[in-house]
C-alpha cells in the first residue's frame, strides 16, 4: 500500500497523546449527559402531570426503574470502554493483534488480506471478551439491586457469546476481504469511490425498499376502499394533493410498535401506516392476543398522524434529509481518506515505520480519529431530524388536526408506556424526535400562537 509523503512530520507521540485525549473527552461527556439523565429519572418521582390519568403509577415506576438500571449500566459500559480505550492505544494493542495474526500464517502466507481476515477473526473474540466486566456488573450487582432477576444461566450467555463470535465471521469476513481488497485495486482515492457506492446504493434502496425489505416485516397493500379509516385518510389527503393509490397498510407479523412513515419521492413516494397502528390492529378482537386488545388509534387519530407524514411530504424532508446524509458521508470519507494515508497515525499507535494495515487504519480512523467530526455531525442531524417532527407537527395543527395528533401521540405513548421525563441536554445528544413531553408543549405553543393570531413556525 502506497503512501504519499504530504503530510507534515508530526510527532506520533503527540498524535497519541491527542487520540487519548478524543477518547478522554468523549467519554467523559457521555458520562456527563448520562448522569444527567440519572439524576433527573432519580428526580421524576411522580407521573408528570400531562400524562396523569395515562399512566398508571404502578407502570410509571416500572418504567422509572428500568430507566435507572439503563443509565447506572450505561455509565459503567462508558467507563470500561474509556480505560480499555485508552489501554489499546498507549500498550500497543493493535499492532500486538497485527503481528499474532502474521505469526499465526507465518508458514502459510505472508499476503496482506489472509492476515487481515485473522487479525479480524481474533478481534471479534476480543470483543466479546471486552463486554464481560458490564454483564457481570449488570448480571451480580444493578439486577439485584434493581429487582431484575436474570432469566437465563450463566452457562447459556457463554452460548450466546460463542455463537456471536461464529456469525459475525459471516458478515465481518466478506467486509474485510472487500475493504482490503478495494483499497489495494482502487488505489488513493478509494474513498471516493465508496462514497459512489453508498450514494447509488442509498438510491437504489428507495426502488427496493417496498419489494426486499417490507416483505421481511409484513405484506403490504394499498389502503383498501370502502372503509371508515379509507374515509377519514381520504379526507385529509385530498386537502394537500396527496394521491391515495400512495397510501399504504403493512400487515405486520410479529411487530408490536405502532407507526407510520413517509419515504420517497415523484411516482416512488408513500405513505406506509403499520396495522399495529389501528385500534385492535383492525381485526376483529377474537384474532387478537389478550395484550392486543385495546391497543392502537381510533380512525381520525389515525387521520391526525398522516397529517403528521404529510407534512414531512409538503416540507421535502425526505429530500433535505437525502442531500444532507449524502453531504455528511461525502465529508466523513473525505476526512477518513486524509487521516488514513498519515503514516504517523499508524506509528502512533505503535506499527514499525512503513507498516500500514488496511483494515487496521479502518478501525483507528474511525474509532478514534474521526470522533470529533462524527460527533458534532451527528449532534447537528439529530437537531435537523427533531426540527422535521416540529415541522411535521405544525403543519398537521394548521391542517386542524392538533388534537387528533395529540390524542394519538398520548395514546401511542400509553400503548408503550416507556419512561417521559428526560433532561434536555441528553435528548438533543441522543434523540431522533422530540420527547412526548416536548411534543404536548409545541402543541400547546402553537395553540397559543394560533390564539393570538401569530404566524406559525414551521
Amino acid at each position: 500500500m502506497a503512501f504519499y509523503d504530504t503530510w507534515p512530520k508530526v510527532d506520533p507521540v503527540i498524535i497519541l497523546v491527542v487520540l487519548c485525549l478524543i477518547v478522554l473527552v468523549d467519554r467523559i461527556w457521555e458520562m456527563i449527559l448520562t448522569k444527567r439523565q440519572q439524576l433527573v429519572c432519580l428526580n421524576s418521582i411522580m407521573v408528570p402531570e400531562e400524562l396523569r390519568g395515562i399512566i398508571p403509577p404502578e407502570i410509571y415506576h416500572r418504567a422509572r426503574i428500568y430507566e435507572l438500571h439503563k443509565t447506572e449500566l450505561q455509565l459503567w459500559k462508558y467507563l470500561i470502554d474509556l480505560i480499555l480505550s485508552l489501554c489499546e492505544l498507549a500498550l500497543g494493542f493493535y499492532p500486538f493483534l497485527w503481528s499474532l495474526a502474521t505469526k499465526s500464517l507465518a508458514s502459510v502466507t505472508s499476503a496482506e488480506i489472509w492476515i487481515s481476515l485473522t487479525f479480524v477473526f481474533y478481534l471479534t473474540i476480543y470483543i466479546c471478551l471486552r463486554f464481560l466486566p458490564v454483564l457481570i456488573y449488570d448480571k451480580c450487582l444493578l439486577e439485584l439491586r434493581y429487582g431484575m432477576s436474570g432469566k437465563f444461566p450463566w452457562y447459556l450467555y457463554c452460548c450466546i457469546g460463542l455463537l456471536a463470535i461464529l456469525l459475525s465471521q459471516l458478515v465481518l469476513l466478506p467486509l474485510a476481504a472487500a475493504i482490503v481488497f478495494s483499497v489495494t485495486f482502487v488505489g488513493y482515492y478509494f474513498f471516493l469511490w465508496f462514497w459512489l457506492f453508498w450514494a447509488l446504493f442509498t438510491l437504489m434502496l428507495v426502488f427496493l425498499l417496498p419489494y426486499c425489505c417490507i416483505p421481511c416485516i409484513g405484506r403490504q397493500v394499498v389502503l383498501p376502499e370502502g372503509t371508515a379509516l379509507y374515509a377519514e385518510v381520504k379526507r385529509v389527503c385530498d386537502m394537500v394533493g396527496f394521491p391515495m393509490k400512495r397510501v399504504f397498510i403493512i400487515r405486520t407479523r410479529t411487530m408490536q410498535y405502532s407507526n407510520a412513515y413517509f419515504y420517497g419521492s415523484c411516482c416512488l413516494k408513500r405513505i406506509v401506516i403499520f396495522d399495529t397502528l389501528l385500534l385492535n390492529k383492525g381485526m376483529d378482537v377474537s384474532e387478537l392476543q389478550p395484550y392486543e386488545v385495546g391497543r392502537g388509534l381510533t380512525n381520525t387519530q389515525v387521520a391526525g398522524v398522516v397529517c403528521h407524514e404529510l407534512g414531512h411530504w409538503k416540507h421535502g424532508h425526505f429530500y433535505k434529509a437525502t442531500i444532507i446524509m449524502k453531504l455528511h458521508f461525502f465529508l466523513t470519507m473525505g476526512l477518513f481518506g486524509l487521516f488514513f494515508h498519515c503514516p504517523q497515525l499508524y506509528m502512533a499507535v505503535g506499527f514499525a515505520p512503513g507498516l500500514c494495515p488496511i483494515i487496521v487504519g479502518f478501525i483507528i480512523v474511525l474509532r478514534f480519529t474521526l470522533t470529533p467530526y462524527l460527533t458534532l455531525a451527528n449532534v447537528l442531524m439529530l437537531w435537523n431530524l427533531r426540527r422535521f417532527e416540529y415541522a411535521a407537527d405544525s403543519f398537521a395543527h394548521r391542517m386542524g388536526y392538533s388534537i387528533q395528533l395529540r390524542l394519538a401521540l398520548v395514546k401511542i405513548y400509553a400503548d408503550h408506556m416507556s419512561f417521559p421525563v428526560y433532561d434536555n441536554c441528553y435528548a438533543r445528544w441522543h434523540h431522533t424526535h422530540p420527547t412526548i413531553l416536548q411534543r404536548l408543549a409545541y402543541q400547546q405553543k402553537l395553540d397559543a400562537k394560533a390564539m393570538r393570531g401569530g404566524p406559525y413556525q414551521s
